[in-house]
């Protein structure tokens, strides 16, 4: 058996930097581990075009498309951008300049697979990781066996969309990088993205993050994790890295771990990540400094212990001041990123965030407006329950906005707060291009502070 697939990144969405597309990363390195006779391609919507797309379709045969879709939308209220359309395109493309089977998966597929699957007329969905549902369907195809059993699989059976559960999930993983591919996001984007662990045990009233990649927490070996940095770092000099797991600080002692093997590397590495203000302890956060950590990224929510309990954090403001005390002493660059006006926000909430967010130092704070809805969230039931959303409209972007705020003032509030607010309207700074021009690595958001 010898297929041939094309794999490709949909991914368009550029703001705030292009992003490396690793979870398509970690299923060609999978295949190629598993499965090293299949022939491999891969094409990404990041840097080429629609016409490139359909030529390189035309000229070659695959057996099997798997089409990574990132971003339903832009989650922005205000721009309310979705990319389901540039899909459909992507699709309609395969259909008309290829007989392969064409098979969809990543974070939109695992939030929307029905609609997905409908929508878009593709052969298989996957759900959830794609690295063993992917290899076992092509698998199974080859050799004419029954897929149905398949862990994550949404396929069509009868009349019927059938979305299969998943029960298990990879415990160990690797990724490997292809070194033009990673030297260009790294050049375009000041920065390269990378994992330690998948899942998330928490249970935020609106966050698609379970969804996507369960709540089991899976750890990745460190030190193929570190190997990875290791060859980054002096083969391409790649030197600033972002983990992207959905909270870096849980595993305590595995993230321990993987700082002592960063350090033993002697890689002089910058990186960043999505930190929770809970189970925030100085002494880590001093071991990961010294590995190389420069930048947090809190997903805070709220300055309202009230808010932060209609949101269901498990966290406090006093936990979040401490947090923020903590960076500032060991000058760690970190922001907070916001809900406001999300369910059960009023006047009042919002007042307490904004007087709370001057105790805060030399911070930066990015807002989101209003809960983008999500299915098999708890809001996404409160949301059907008030009839904000049905069946037929849940590729729109949909956001619950408390009905008990003025969002004309918001802004004036946050500015008079005294602090530097980045609101998803705000137009791009230019200082960003300019930075990004001389070579600076790392999001950058540090130079917008006052």
């Amino acid at each position: 058996m010898n297929s041939k697939i094309l794999l490709v990144s949909a991914n368009i969405c550029q703001d705030p930097y292009q992003v490396f597309p690793l979870g398509i990363m970690y299923l060609h390195t999978y295949i190629k581990k598993q499965f090293p006779n299949w022939e491999l391609q891969f094409f990404d919507f990041n840097l080429q075009s629609y016409n490139e797309f359909s030529s390189l379709l035309q000229q070659q045969e695959f057996d099997y498309i798997g089409i990574s879709l990132r971003n339903c939308d832009d989650v922005n209220f205000y721009a309310k951008n979705s990319f389901v359309n540039h899909y459909v395109t992507i699709c309609n493309i395969s259909r008309q300049a290829s007989k392969a089977q064409l098979i969809v998966g990543g974070p939109c597929v695992s939030m929307f697979p029905e609609e997905i699957f409908n929508l878009l007329n593709v052969d298989y969905a996957v759900v959830g990781e794609g690295e063993k549902s992917f290899t076992e369907l092509i698998n199974c195809l080859e050799t004419n066996q029954n897929v149905h059993n398949i862990e994550g699989l949404v396929y069509r059976n009868g009349a019927q969309i059938t979305v299969n559960p998943r029960t298990h999930f990879i415990t160990q993983s690797c990724v490997q990088f292809d070194k033009q591919l990673a030297q260009y996001y790294f050049n375009e984007g000041g920065m390269l993205n990378i994992q330690t662990k998948r899942g998330c045990p928490y249970r935020c009233i609106y966050c698609s993050y379970p969804v996507i990649d369960g709540r089991q927490i899976r750890t990745l070996d460190t030190k193929s994790v570190v190997e990875n940095i290791e060859t980054l770092y002096f083969e391409q000099n790649i030197d600033y890295l972002f983990f992207t797991d959905s909270i870096f600080n849980i595993c305590e002692d595995y993230n321990i771990e993987l700082a002592n093997r960063i350090i033993e590397s002697k890689v002089k590495i910058s990186w960043g990540a999505y930190f929770s203000p809970h189970n925030f302890k100085k002494e880590n956060m001093a071991l990961y400094k010294r590995a190389g950590l420069t930048h947090i990224e809190f997903g805070t929510d709220s300055l309202s212990d009230t808010q932060l309990i209609n949101y269901k954090k498990h966290f406090t403001f006093n936990d979040i001041k401490q947090a923020s005390d903590i960076c500032y002493d060991l000058g760690i660059f970190y922001a907070h990123f916001l809900i406001l006006c999300g369910i059960g926000e009023t006047e009042q909430t919002l007042d307490e965030t904004f007087e709370n967010s001057k105790q805060l130092k030399h911070t930066i704070f990015f807002p989101f407006i209003g809960m983008r809805i999500y299915p098999n969230t708890e809001l996404y039931e409160i949301a059907k329950n008030e009839n904000l959303i049905s069946k037929e409209n849940h590729l729109q972007p949909i956001y619950y906005i408390s009905p008990n705020c003025n969002l004309e003032t918001l802004e004036t509030k946050a500015q008079q707060s005294g602090k530097r607010w980045v609101f998803p309207n705000e137009e791009k700074n230019p200082i960003m291009d300019k930075l990004r021009a001389k070579k600076r690595r790392g999001p950058l958001w540090e130079y917008l502070r006052y």
